[in-house]
């Protein structure tokens, strides 16, 4: 892991600065969520449209242990990925992960990167089991679970309430740290040091 700040290039040269989540990101976190777009917003867990909701969140509870890391552009958040662990119980083995990319960069390897840094500090903590939670809307972030070795351990419907009131179907994954990290070496072996892609696999035929 680490050592923090680190320095990484995505595919197009962008450099962005990864680091854990400081007390003075309050202002960064809450404009990165304002920035985003409103269907992106809607499947988050909170109203991060509310700074002080913004603030709650980025402060730990006493039921988890919560590791956030942030990806910046200059002095703008333009990624937030965390890693919550429970602190007590017979869950402590297990970890959620999630991840929230700008849109702009979604596209550049920077979940992948963000993903990689949450697997390394899963693994310090000793952590065996990975768990990610998706909506049906969203079909990228569950293509990038499947890729990862993730599989679909249980489907709850109507679920998840957005900030509109709408109900949502809730799929949770899950996967063996061992079988996410032996995903994510093939996937981080065909990048650079930088987070670029060296050969950029080719698409499928039809």
């Amino acid at each position: 892991m680490g050592p923090y700040p680190k320095l990484v290039s995505l595919k197009d040269g962008t450099e962005v600065t990864l680091r854990p989540m400081q007390e003075d990101d309050l202002d960064r976190s809450h404009r990165f969520f304002m920035s985003l777009p409103e269907e992106d917003r809607l499947v988050l867990r909170m109203d991060v449209t509310d700074r002080e909701i913004v603030r709650i969140r980025m402060e730990q509870s006493d039921a988890e242990e919560r590791w956030r890391l942030v990806a910046l552009k200059g002095d703008e958040i333009i990624g937030d990925a965390s890693l919550v662990q429970p602190r007590h119980g017979w869950k402590q083995h297990t970890a959620e992960i999630r991840c929230i990319v700008a849109r702009p960069l979604q596209n550049l390897g920077l979940g992948r990167v963000l993903l990689n840094e949450l697997f390394q500090e899963a693994t310090r903590r000793g952590i065996e089991k990975v768990v990610g939670e998706v909506i049906e809307e969203q079909v990228a972030a569950k293509r990038i679970l499947n890729y990862l070795g993730f599989r679909e351990e249980m489907l709850l419907q109507d679920h998840r309430r957005t900030l509109h009131g709408e109900l949502h179907d809730l799929t949770i994954m899950t996967a063996s740290i061992s079988d996410a990290w032996s995903h994510m070496e093939d996937l981080m072996h065909n990048m650079d040091g930088h987070g670029r892609e060296r050969h950029p696999r080719r698409k499928a035929k039809p």
